[in-house]
């Protein structure tokens, strides 16, 4: 890959996508190079390693055929657009496999061999943090968190997308704590 690939790292995330959308297969490996390790760290968060594999490969395979045929809308959101996929090809991996939960949601909250308790306890505890970050005021705030600590969305990935540099999506992770905190204070008195 010489000079010519050079170009496509330096593409934004709707870039990238024309390229695709035209025809340019480098506009691919780049995209899949970018993402590719935000997707793996989510998969093995969620599944064994082969089980990881399988769902990435066919992730690649449908975020590339839905990307040709225009079928992601908003382009700057790429990456949550790959994880929206993946999320869903391994949700349909355990369905297919006989390991099927009634709320998807659930999937990534409940470890192999917890005992219902705790299962219940992670799910009310889950439960609880959306309902927190939902009624933050900040919208920004409230995506950053959700993507972050609900989603499990590389920080890379989010700050690519949002255009935020490393420094500032600490700052802002720090204040939506914060007022995160003060609500969980405020919530409990």
């Amino acid at each position: 890959m010489g000079r010519g690939y050079r170009k496509y790292k330096d593409l934004s995330s709707e870039e990238l996508v024309h390229e695709i959308r035209s025809g340019n297969l480098l506009a691919e490996h780049e995209m899949i190079t970018r993402f590719a390790r935000g997707l793996n760290l989510m998969l093995q968060r969620k599944c064994a390693p082969d089980i990881a594999a399988d769902v990435s490969q066919e992730t690649w395979r449908i975020v590339i055929e839905k990307v040709r045929n225009g079928e992601l809308r908003q382009p700057d959101r790429l990456a949550a657009f790959i994880h929206q996929i993946a999320r869903n090809q391994t949700v349909m991996y355990f369905r297919k496999h006989g390991d099927s939960t009634e709320d998807p949601e659930e999937l990534d909250l409940v470890a192999p061999n917890s005992s219902p308790e705790e299962a219940f306890e992670s799910a009310r505890l889950r439960q609880y943090v959306r309902e927190i970050i939902g009624s933050l005021e900040t919208p920004r705030d409230r995506e950053i968190l959700t993507r972050y600590y609900v989603e499990e969305e590389d920080k890379e990935l989010i700050c690519q997308e949002l255009q935020l540099t490393s420094q500032h999506f600490n700052r802002v992770i720090y204040r939506a704590k914060t007022r995160m905190r003060a609500y969980i204070e405020k919530d409990l008195e």
